[in-house]
């Protein structure tokens, strides 16, 4: 037992499965939200590198490597599937886009999740309805938004402070290390500054804010109806603060298919939030959020496979066009 809930529940508490088929329907726009995100960054590093012959990174690129990177990221211990999607990238040849640019790419998206779940891990426990039976869980809870968000402002303020200044990072990355080994790392430093600073621009970073909203906002109203197919009766206050806190929980590295972690964070969430009675319930809807986050993200991983093999460049093209080219360098942008 984690908590306030098995690991499988003694009896399955599912009054409302209709709930939980649309739940199901929900992974579809949540998967392509997520997805999506990254073309803010990364489309203006295309239009550039192919010197205006391409608008933005191909679709089927964006989408199948973000479909084949979720079930990665929850499968594989210490988050080390982070590092799939700027594989993926790198490997499908797009003008510009090596591994140094989606991986800067994913930091930023990375630190803006961050702060947006510390937001609503606030905004739930204002509003939630508590049922505190340990007031050292809710300080626990409370103390850790805190020290996650301190955190998460700080990697935001160090991105942004380098993408600001380009051209004064790669000096001075280049000038800590000596010869060929220093210029590599200035060279690398200037294309992650630049990769950043294209979210400057308000055209695309205002876009990439919202799009993370709704993200979220998507995420949230999943696990609510979720949590009403369980006959759980909590509102979308008390559903934010349950993904915070389960949120906040697996992004500590830990084992493989985030067993543990998850659990723990879901514990700590609904002993917030449910009584000792509701343990069937509670447990039924934990067991459910986990299948269904890792289900359905192995499912989706197929179109994925599918969407990345049609994309695939032969070597004909990359003859034919240098830029396609993961080691082509990206021109310094003027704006």
């Amino acid at each position: 037992r984690f908590g306030r809930i098995d690991l499988w529940p003694e009896r399955v508490v599912l009054p409302r499965p209709w709930l939980l088929v649309a739940a199901c329907l929900v992974q579809l726009p949540y998967a392509g939200f997520r997805a999506s995100r990254l073309r803010f960054a990364l489309d203006r590093v295309v239009a550039t590198a192919s010197g205006g012959a391409r608008r933005r990174l191909d679709w089927r690129v964006l989408h199948g490597s973000g479909l084949i990177s979720f079930p990665a990221v929850i499968l594989l211990p210490f988050r080390l599937g982070e590092l799939t999607r700027p594989l993926l990238l790198t490997r499908a040849r797009e003008p510009g886009v090596g591994f140094t640019e989606s991986l800067s790419a994913i930091a930023v998206e990375r630190v803006v999740d961050g702060l947006v779940v510390v937001g609503m891990l606030f905004f739930g426990l204002a509003f939630a309805d508590l049922r505190v039976d340990d007031p050292q869980s809710l300080a626990y809870v409370r103390g850790s938004g805190r020290i996650m968000a301190l955190t998460f402002l700080l990697g935001l303020g160090l991105l942004l402070a380098g993408a600001a200044r380009p051209a004064w990072l790669e000096r001075v990355v280049g000038s800590l290390l000596p010869g060929r080994l220093g210029r590599r790392a200035a060279a690398a430093a200037h294309r992650v500054a630049s990769t950043i600073a294209v979210l400057f621009d308000w055209r695309r970073g205002l876009p990439f804010l919202a799009w993370s909203l709704i993200y979220w906002a998507l995420t949230v109203f999943q696990l609510w109806l979720v949590l009403l197919a369980c006959d759980l009766h909590l509102g979308f206050a008390d559903a934010a603060a349950v993904v915070a806190i389960v949120g906040l929980s697996i992004q500590v590295p830990g084992g493989p298919a985030q067993v543990g972690s998850f659990q723990v964070g879901m514990a700590l969430a609904l002993g917030l939030l449910t009584s000792a009675a509701e343990v069937d319930a509670a447990s039924t809807f934990a067991a459910i959020m986990y299948l269904l986050q890792l289900l359905g993200a192995c499912v989706l991983a197929l179109p994925g496979a599918l969407l990345l093999a049609r994309a695939r460049p032969s070597g004909s093209e990359i003859d034919a066009d240098p830029s396609l080219s993961a080691e082509h360098p990206v021109p310094s942008d003027p704006a």
